[in-house]
């Protein structure tokens, strides 16, 4: 198609080039007679006013008019003469092959040498990869980018949206990856020193140590920044400091919303904190008061609900026809009024179905965000057919909403994910 086009282009090039060329050489000698004419009419009219005004007499009139006549034509019959012609018209022809040929190689030769005539192929070549069912290949679109970004380290853009594709995959390594690289281009921006120390504490299972320095580092430089406001109690909660840890999410609440899915996070938080805090200074009472505190803690822990949930998941018989035995199920647990992110997780394989699943502690996705926090949780279970944990468009998935530790769920996967 592309070829046509350059085709017609040319055509049109040489076109404009060739009308002069195929005038008539009647045309061209008309021309020159009515010219010839003109000059020979400007000469006669000068000479009869030079003859009115008695600059010249009777003969020398007459005599110079017949030379004029004369003159003329013999201008006219040398243009009339037909060799003339043919002359011309072959000098023509000449220049009109020489143009046809010359023009169309010298344009095609020099697209071939300065421009891209392989276009449509490398259009071809570098289309964006996609999966056995057709969808963009995340994992490879991600893998090109950070190979791109190895040999372009300076591109501070690409390496952000690296690290959020990791942490998105939860390829935490990827990601402090990633984020290093960003933190070395901007190392006086808070929110770049969050984004690593997020991605270091995830990598790590724990905020101390640099996630910590980096944290304390961005409140130093922005005090009043929400996200290291929020990481620094944690890292206070995670250092025993709940009273500090309190204090520091307490003063998140004038810039949080109220009924903003942080603002239930954040209040999960300031209560879990003043659960532990509470647990401390009991510890801390005398002896003698020790045994029945310890007593009535026994009792409750006695009657309280194991922090676990047993799932018994299965999928509908209308989608069996449409997945793999060899596709990924993930049967997940997570807060109603809290963070986003699984609190615990089981992988399994449609093969596997129905199956009866546990969800507790133990499988927790983070050690310093488990299930047994959460008083009211979500359960999930979701068909991945990429094997990746972020659920994709297509993906069929089921959710039941309000369950309880103890809580026995049976989930029928029935729907289809749309984002």
């Amino acid at each position: 198609m592309l070829w046509f086009f350059i085709a017609g282009l040319l055509v049109i090039a040489v076109s404009y080039l060739l009308l002069p060329l195929f005038r008539t050489a009647d045309v061209i000698i008309d021309d020159r007679n009515e010219q010839n004419v003109d000059i020979v009419r400007e000469q006669m009219a000068e000479l009869e006013s030079s003859f009115e005004q008695g600059e010249i007499d009777s003969e020398q009139y007459h005599e110079r008019r017949d030379e004029l006549e004369q003159a003329l034509l013999f201008d006219v019959r040398k243009d009339a003469e037909p060799a003339s012609t043919m002359n011309h018209s072959a000098s023509s022809r000449m220049s009109a092959v020489f143009l046809a040929l010359f023009v169309p190689i010298a344009a095609v030769a020099l697209y071939w040498y300065l421009g891209t005539p392989n276009a449509p192929q490398l259009a071809v070549e570098t289309k964006v990869p996609v999966t056995a069912s057709g969808e963009p290949d995340f994992e490879k679109l991600v893998a090109n980018l950070h190979n791109k970004l190895r040999k372009a380290p300076n591109n501070a853009e690409g390496w952000y949206m690296l690290g959020r594709s990791y942490m998105l995959m939860r390829r935490f390594d990827g990601a402090v990856e990633a984020y290093e690289n960003l933190y070395r281009l901007q190392p006086e921006e808070p929110d770049v020193m969050l984004m690593l120390a997020d991605a270091m504490s995830m990598q790590q299972g724990k905020m101390l140590g640099r996630p910590e320095e980096l944290i304390n580092k961005a409140l130093q430089k922005a005090p009043q920044n929400m996200t290291a406001l929020w990481l620094s109690g944690m890292v206070l909660e995670q250092k025993g400091q709940y009273q500090a840890a309190i204090d520091r999410w307490v003063s998140l609440r004038p810039m949080v919303a109220e009924g903003a899915e942080e603002r239930g996070e954040l209040e999960s938080l300031i209560r879990r904190a003043q659960a532990r805090l509470s647990g401390t200074n009991t510890q801390q009472m005398p002896t003698t008061k020790a045994a029945p505190v310890a007593s009535d803690k026994a009792a409750a822990d006695s009657q309280a609900a194991p922090a676990k949930v047993v799932v018994f998941v299965d999928l509908s018989d209308k989608f069996k026809d449409q997945v793999s035995q060899q596709d990924s199920v993930f049967v997940y647990a997570k807060a109603q009024n809290g963070p986003a992110i699984p609190l615990a997780a089981s992988r399994l394989k449609v093969k596997d179905l129905p199956a009866k699943v546990v969800l507790d502690d133990a499988m927790a996705m983070m050690p310093q965000v488990k299930l047994s926090m959460f008083d009211t949780l979500i359960v999930g279970a979701r068909v991945s057919k990429t094997g990746t944990a972020v659920g994709q468009d297509g993906d069929l998935f089921t959710e039941q909403e309000k369950v309880g530790h103890g809580d026995e769920v049976s989930l029928l996967i029935d729907k289809i994910l749309k984002k």
